[in-house]
């Protein structure tokens, strides 16, 4: 009686040739009996198949599944897409370094002009400022010029290499301070009018001394000559009309006198004495005596370019 089968497969491997093969396939059937006997059948199928070690051994060590393929993928495209943006980043950085270059090269072009322009301002400023001086200087000679009816420019100026230079004072005359003095000191005396003419024939006056540091000046150019009598006449006057009143040739009254001794005659004029005390050398005469004179010019202001070194 048959009461169980079962099959079995038995491969057989053989190395020759680092091939396996397998030839051979074995089915086994056990039969029972019902006398106790038992037979079995073996059935052999030869199977041949040659599988390469190789292949064996990377199919087992290396093995190439989707999943690790698609790790790999992506690792490969994050290096790709890190190298790009640190590539767009390095030129976006290399563009603003060159514009910024560039601007500050502006900037250093633009503070030098800026320099140049305000130097070349203050160069201007100076000129401007040295031609109004000029201007004002020009108007105060065209009007001194104009006022003085007889003035002979050839007793201020001369002629020179360098052209026309001009002198504050005529010839022959002293400038002190802002005033020229005349001392007459020829042979031909004259009286206190006439010799007002004659200091008004350069636009002058005979000389008004206002303080002690003028009247010392005057002391100093003054001489002795002829007498203990004779001196130089100067701008003061005595008015009877007003009494005892004495006034200078401008109209002004006289605040401080510098008299030897004060003087008790009337109508008579003022002379300045040689003396070795400047502030006591005036002494009162008849305006009718003949003396010599001072007389006094304020200076003539040229323009720069004109003034006589």
């Amino acid at each position: 009686m048959e009461e169980e089968v079962c099959y079995s497969t038995v491969i057989f491997k053989s190395f020759e040739n680092d091939k396996s093969k397998v030839f051979g396939l074995c089915c086994l059937t056990i039969e029972i009996q019902s006398d106790d006997s038992i037979y079995a059948e073996v059935k052999k199928t030869e199977i041949t198949s040659e599988i390469s070690p190789e292949s064996s051994e990377k199919e087992v060590s290396t093995p190439n599944s989707p999943s690790h393929r698609r790790a790999t993928l992506g690792l490969g495209l994050l290096c790709f897409l890190l190298l790009s943006a640190l590539t767009a980043v390095s030129i976006l950085y290399y563009n603003h370094v060159t514009a910024y270059n560039k601007i500050l090269t502006l900037y250093t072009e633009e503070i030098s002009v800026n320099q140049k322009l305000l130097a070349n301002n203050e160069l201007l400023e100076t000129e401007k400022k040295g031609l109004i001086t000029e201007d004002e200087e020009l108007n105060s000679t065209l009007s001194f010029i104009l006022k003085q009816s007889t003035l002979s420019v050839e007793q201020y100026c001369q002629f020179t290499g360098n052209g026309v230079q001009c002198k504050p004072c005529p010839k022959n005359w002293i400038q002190n301070g802002s005033s020229c003095y005349y001392f007459y000191l020829g042979g031909v005396w004259d009286t206190w009018t006439s010799s007002q003419n004659f200091c008004k024939g350069f636009g002058a006056h005979l000389a008004i001394i206002d303080n002690v540091e003028e009247q010392e000046f005057v002391n100093q150019h003054t001489e002795y000559f002829y007498d203990q009598y004779h001196g130089y006449w100067i701008g003061l006057s005595e008015k009877s009309e007003q009494g005892e009143s004495w006034v200078w040739t401008s109209g002004a009254k006289l605040e401080r006198g510098f008299w030897i001794e004060r003087p008790i005659y009337r109508h008579t004029c003022v002379l300045s004495m040689a003396s070795k005390n400047p502030i006591k050398s005036w002494q009162a005469a008849s305006c009718r005596m003949y003396n010599r004179w001072i007389c006094e010019l304020n200076v003539l202001r040229w323009p720069e370019f004109l003034n006589l070194e």
